[in-house]
């Protein structure tokens, strides 16, 4: 059941994402750089291994944001 709960969170994570995504302007950035949420992601997935935190609803959330991030045209980490 460890993966259903995984693979609902993925969905769910997904679509919030890119609802909040394309409903609200937030931008973690500087002049040269910008952290999209799928690199936040990454990152939180990052400090989430070291912690050696299990939880598949954890996992999915993440994985969720950072695919729907990775589907968009524009995602590089330097800005242009």
């Amino acid at each position: 059941m460890e993966f259903a709960y995984y693979s609902l969170a993925v969905i769910a994570a997904f679509a919030i994402t890119r609802w909040v995504t394309e409903n609200f302007k937030f931008h973690v950035r500087s002049k040269s750089i910008w952290l999209h949420h799928w690199i936040i992601a990454v990152i939180a997935m990052t400090v989430v291994l070291v912690l050696k935190i299990e939880s598949e609803i954890v996992w999915g959330i993440l994985t969720g944001v950072a695919l729907e991030g990775l589907g968009r045209k524009n995602w590089s980490i330097l800005r242009k």
